[in-house]
């Protein structure tokens, strides 16, 4: 089963390369990713991820959260 974690970042791409190698190196399977700016300085950014173990979105969460440039990470709906 597939889910989508959202999330705001404040530097872009930048950010968006550390969220992606954050989770690969975690190990998280990321089926796909969107970002969108909001601003000059924010953009959303959401990631599907493969949850075959039914709690790894909540530790991807929890990951997303220890990022210094990542805020308002919460679950898709």
């Amino acid at each position: 089963m597939c889910r989508t974690i959202s999330f705001k970042v404040s530097m872009g791409m930048d950010s968006a390369l550390r969220v992606l190698t954050t989770l690969r190196r975690k190990q998280f399977d990321v089926k796909e990713f969107s970002m969108s700016a909001l601003d000059e300085n924010i953009s959303v950014f959401k990631v599907t991820l493969e949850d075959e173990k039914r709690n790894s979105i909540e530790r991807a969460i929890l990951q997303m959260q220890k990022l210094v440039d990542v805020y308002d990470v919460s679950e898709h709906v």
